[in-house]
């Protein structure tokens, strides 16, 4: 796998295709490897970079600490030092909190923006959210990397159908260390944007689920505060649509960054 300098870390990333740049941006505990069902299916036309965030799959977490704003200067050096000016943008969870940001603050880099099971604010407001965060810094501080990726996997991949799956969400979850997933987790509750979403001029779409932690109200709210936004809800889905509904999930990505859109 390839890797580039970006500040005091090697960012590791996978590479595919040719043509327009689509840059795919994993989320919390996750991997390039969260998008192998979209490097293969978007490569024939575009080139597809899927890099690791600082702290998770193969790229160190260095001297700094770990959080949206520091990803998203990693994503920047990232761009710089693979010669993208300006790409399509594609966040997933937490990876859609480093789009967003990212997009607000170099936003002439953004052509368009997708943003997959993910809000522009996780500051706890409800009792449901409270939980999401509080057992994953319980489990994570007591019990480690292995047993919340385990957790995490049969939550978001339930079902013998799901078996394969599961297994290499485990294995790559297993390699996280409690520094990168806790300091990580700590700075994404305390980050929001909600108040900035009117400064999104680029066409966006927002993409819910049904069976996902962030609820279809909150979802719909947030794609109609954005000024050119689209909004695309799967009834039936969890967290990790991008790898549980990729015959679903593509075709909607697709249609998006092929759409034409006023200027």
């Amino acid at each position: 796998m390839p890797k580039v300098s970006a500040g005091d870390v090697d960012i590791h990333y996978v590479e595919a295709g040719s043509g327009p740049p689509l840059v795919l941006v994993h989320g919390l505990g996750g991997s390039w490897a969260d998008w192998d069902y979209q490097i293969n299916a978007f490569s024939p036309h575009y080139r597809v970079l899927a890099p690791d965030l600082r702290g998770f799959g193969d790229t160190p977490i260095g001297a700094r600490e770990p959080g949206v704003l520091q990803f998203v200067e990693d994503l920047r050096g990232f761009l710089d030092a693979t010669g993208v000016d300006s790409c399509l943008l594609v966040g997933h969870s937490m990876g859609g909190a480093v789009c967003l940001q990212f997009s607000l603050q170099y936003p002439h880099r953004v052509q368009r923006l997708v943003i997959t099971n993910s809000v522009p604010g996780f500051k706890p407001r409800t009792l449901r959210q409270y939980f999401e965060i509080g057992y994953r810094l319980f489990v994570m501080s007591l019990l480690g990397p292995a047993r919340l990726s385990r957790i995490s996997a049969q939550r978001m991949f339930p079902g013998p159908e799901n078996e394969g799956l599961r297994a290499k969400v485990i294995a790559r979850g297993a390699r996280n260390t409690r520094r990168a997933y806790l300091g990580s987790l700590r700075r994404l509750t305390a980050w929001s944007v909600i108040d900035r979403l009117a400064e999104l001029q680029m066409p966006t779409l927002v993409i819910g689920a049904g069976q996902d932690y962030f609820g279809h109200d909150d979802v719909v709210k947030f794609a109609h505060a954005l000024p050119r936004g689209y909004l695309h809800w799967f009834p039936v889905g969890r967290h990790g649509l991008p790898s549980e509904a990729p015959e679903a999930f593509n075709p909607v990505l697709l249609k998006f960054l092929r759409r034409k859109v006023k200027p």
